[in-house]
């Protein structure tokens, strides 16, 4: 009898498996893409997973919050990262690449033109060349396709980083890294934040990483225009948005990656205000957790 009860449980134990693993595979099945602001405390992490076969991270956060924002959203059994992106090396953007590489394989990063010569940064490129991943520092015009979506880079320019960086002659990596300008004219990294434009069907996502009012108002303004979608720069800091791009933009939600309690004061007070004024919505992960969007087909 015991034996009875051992063997109908065993095999009520195998088919609820197969049930669970079933849904698992179908639900993956759904090509849907997702858009995920990872909750990586004061720090930014976006993930991207298109059609439901296609992994992109831009930026990881500041420390080992991203594995668990990973854990919670991309597939158990799928440990590609088909693209990463660092938009500057500031360390709440990249340092969580640190833990990701080892357990993820990368297949290639790219990264602003601009240089960090903190230990932390050289690490992290070390690791990467270690990998043997492969490195691209990018520029505005270039333009990635991913099935039938695509990320158009808008910042910064190569004339503008022509005109304010210098190549670190010290440097062997490849490809050359830059530093930013010494002296009177010496300009902050977050001018030189990636900017992107992820587009699908008739959904548009401005990703702006921590970049500056004077990197925004050199944007093409034809390319903001009417975004579904709006990453609010710097954490929602006083110095990124104004009302005219925000006005261009016109997005329907604005999310703010930001740190609970965070020292900086983020988001500032005049950031949310002008936000509020032209009636956009406003999330952020200091109050939500991780925010996530799926695009309809």
């Amino acid at each position: 009898m015991n034996e009875f009860i051992s063997s109908k449980s065993l095999i009520i134990s195998l088919v609820l498996s197969f049930v669970i693993l079933g849904y698992i595979f179908v639900k993956n099945l759904d090509p849907i893409t997702k858009i995920v602001f990872c909750d990586v405390g004061q720090g930014d992490a976006i993930y991207i997973r298109v059609k439901n076969r296609f992994d992109i991270l831009i930026d990881a956060g500041p420390d080992r919050k991203i594995l668990n924002c990973l854990g919670r959203h991309m597939p158990f059994y799928d440990k590609k990262i088909e693209l990463a992106f660092i938009s500057h090396p500031q360390k709440d953007h990249f340092y969580g690449f640190i833990y990701l590489i080892d357990r993820y394989q990368i297949e290639r990063f790219f990264i602003s033109p601009i240089d960090n010569t903190s230990l932390s940064f050289q690490s992290l490129k070390k690791k990467i060349n270690n990998q043997k991943i492969k490195i691209d520092v990018v520029y505005a015009g270039k333009k990635i396709n991913i099935y039938d979506s695509s990320l158009v880079f808008l910042w910064p320019s190569k004339e503008f980083s022509a005109n304010n960086l210098i190549y670190d002659k010290t440097s062997n990596d490849q490809p050359d890294y830059k530093l930013p300008i010494l002296g009177a004219s010496s300009l902050d990294s977050n001018h030189f934040s990636l900017v992107m434009l992820y587009q699908e069907t008739n959904f548009r996502a401005l990703l702006t990483g921590d970049a500056s009012s004077l990197a925004l108002n050199r944007l093409p303004k034809w390319q903001i225009i009417k975004t579904n979608l709006l990453k609010v720069p710097h954490h929602g800091s006083k110095n990124g948005l104004n009302e005219q791009f925000v006005r261009l933009a016109d997005p329907q939600v604005a999310v703010i990656s930001v740190g609970e309690n965070n020292p900086y004061g983020h988001p500032a007070s005049e950031t949310l205000a002008l936000l509020q004024a032209l009636k956009t919505k406003i999330r952020r992960t200091d109050t939500e957790g991780d925010i996530v969007f799926k695009i309809k087909r």
